[in-house]
């Protein structure tokens, strides 16, 4: 959140009123014209919403207060709340955006003098050579990148609706819970897109990523953020209508079977829902609407191995982007513990009680959280045991303090 206090003049908004949190100064013409993100750029997406705690009737006008006006009162109050919202959402992006440009061109000047240190000290004959290994250099990576997207294409060829069984890992990102999204679930939910298109898309093994249901307004507000440059298959209709109900296995935590394999005659839907509330059965009573098959990743299976001890939830709700990376990895190696591991963020590894629960890495081993508790606690002793004899030595001095001074 923005820390400038100066204040930004709304309409309804006294030029002297601040704005919750501080939402800075700013013409808000301005702001109205700045765009709420730029292409590629996903800063603008993980906003955080104003509480609409507190919330009154300041600022409406006295000809809507009487009898009868209650609802058009409520819709000029709601209608402000949101222009305020707004603004301040366009301008923190614009900070945002303005600091990371300035990283990174401080970063580039950096490595600049770093390079002009670097050639200063070396002989004209050494110098050609740098150069020549940085263009072999240069050459290898773009032949990689290269090979990489081909991959990606061919993924995305061959892996849509009507190809055949062996195609590339199909893996479904349905929306049809979008449209009715706030705002900022709808803007969460971009940014999981995202995020694995991004994971996807660098996967040595890359699967066919489609998106169903592809309509407005998340259309729209995918656009801003890069979604024409996305390399997934969007369609319009469902993934029972697009590939059969006898192929399709929505994902779901709130199911009873485990999802033991993973193939490619198959196609795997994971419900494009981010609910800030977890709302249980939507995903199960989505498949049971399409009638198709239903599974949960097999968490609860491997939770001894995972090192989920007690007080950690053993069917944790997942990300989009965790969950396509879990069976990327899998669909890769054929080892759950090893997909889940890489898939489970650290907040759903920490026991649900007061108390501190030292962290583990991301790619650590399982088990590797019990370690770090035998540590914790040999490190602890060790501070008790410093602190005793500190306190011995201290007793020690005030007992001298006391004899001398009888002395005296």
């Amino acid at each position: 959140m923005s820390e400038c206090t100066t204040t930004l003049g709304l309409p309804g908004h006294a030029s002297g009123t601040p704005l919750a949190n501080g939402a800075g100064a700013a013409d808000p013409a301005e702001l109205a014209e700045e765009d709420s993100s730029q292409p590629g750029d996903s800063s603008s997406l993980d906003d955080e919403e104003p509480s609409t705690s507190g919330r009154g009737d300041a600022g409406v006008s006295g000809a809507d207060s009487g009898p009868g006006h209650k609802g058009k009162r409520d819709e000029a109050w709601k209608a402000k709340r949101d222009e305020a919202w707004e603004a301040r959402r366009r301008f923190n992006n614009l900070r945002r955006r303005e600091k990371f440009a300035a990283k990174k061109k401080a970063k580039a000047a950096a490595a600049r003098e770093e390079e002009e240190a670097l050639l200063a000290a070396m002989t004209p004959e050494e110098v050609e050579q740098w150069r020549a290994a940085r263009e072999v250099a240069k050459a290898e990576r773009a032949a990689a990148y290269a090979e990489q997207a081909a991959r990606v294409e061919a993924a995305l060829a061959n892996g849509g609706p009507g190809s055949g069984p062996d195609v590339a890992l199909r893996v479904v990102v349905d929306c049809s819970f979008a449209p009715s999204a706030p705002p900022k679930e709808m803007r969460s939910l971009v940014k999981q897109l995202e995020n694995a298109n991004m994971i996807n898309k660098s996967f040595p093994k890359p699967a066919c990523l489609t998106v169903t249901n592809w309509l407005e307004p998340l259309a729209s507000v995918a656009a801003t953020a890069g979604a024409n440059g996305w390399r997934v298959v969007k369609l319009e209709q469902g993934p029972a209508a697009a590939f059969g109900p006898d192929r399709v296995v929505v994902l779901s935590p709130d199911a009873e079977e485990p999802l033991e394999a993973v193939d490619t005659a198959h196609v795997y839907v994971v419900g494009g829902i981010v609910d800030r509330t977890v709302r249980k059965g939507l995903t199960v009573k989505f498949a049971e609407t399409e009638r198709v098959a239903c599974r949960r990743l097999p968490i609860r299976e491997n939770a001894e191995q995972l090192g989920l001890g007690k007080g950690v939830t053993k069917n944790p709700v997942l990300n989009i982007d965790d969950v396509v990376r879990a069976l990327l990895v899998f669909h890769d190696t054929g080892d759950w513990v090893k997909a889940l591991d890489v898939a489970i963020p650290l907040r759903k590894r920490k026991p649900q009680t007061m108390g501190f629960t030292p962290p583990v890495s991301r790619g650590a081993t399982p088990g590797a959280e019990a370690e770090a508790e035998v540590e914790v606690e040999a490190e602890m002793g060790a501070a008790a045991v410093d602190v005793a004899g500190q306190q011995e030595v201290l007793q020690g001095e005030q007992q001298a303090v006391v004899a001398d001074a009888g002395r005296a």
